[in-house]
């Protein structure tokens, strides 16, 4: 390989590395910022007609500006405002050109107020599908099951590690 063979490989390495810390950012900003109660800033992640598909028994929200009204409900305000931390784990992430796709793991503790404690309420899988748009990584869906006994959060797990590894295979 010559020098600008060479520069071409170490430049597409730098854009990975580039990405994938622009993605990992970007996932770990939505739970500080809906613990913080700016709900703006939290549904900035994702893209104008993104989707948040958080609960397989109830309809998803469709669109930026409809996650940021589910952020400003009375559950959610009364979640963060008694204490409540959502808590990503760190993604595995997998970047083809303007396109993307994540999973980790998602937290949510909440805080008990007659005895003051924390604990963890809920246990998910999240998947992350992701899109550059303008030079900007935002979500086009996010897709969360819980890790319980209905199989779901598995499944979601099951799926995407298989879809990374093919990827990662090619």
């Amino acid at each position: 390989m010559g020098a600008n063979g060479e520069l071409a490989a170490l430049e597409a390495r730098l854009r990975r590395v580039e990405d994938e810390g622009a993605i990992g950012r970007l996932i770990l900003t939505y739970g500080p910022a809906a613990d913080a109660g700016l709900a703006d800033l939290a549904a900035s992640v994702w893209r104008e007609d993104g989707v948040y598909d958080w609960d397989a028994d109830g309809p998803p929200h469709d669109g930026r500006s409809a996650i940021a009204t589910m952020l400003r409900t009375e559950g959610h305000q009364g979640l963060i405002q008694a204490g409540a931390a959502h808590v990503a784990g760190p993604p595995l992430i997998d970047v083809d050109g303007d396109t993307a796709t994540a999973i980790t793991y998602s937290l949510i503790m909440r805080r008990e107020g007659a005895n003051g404690r924390y604990y963890l309420w809920r246990v998910s899988a999240a998947r992350w599908d992701l899109a550059r748009d303008d030079g900007r990584w935002a979500v086009r869906r996010r897709t969360n099951r819980l890790l319980d006994d209905t199989g779901a959060g598995r499944d979601l797990l099951g799926d995407t590690m298989r879809h990374l590894s093919e990827t990662a295979a090619r």
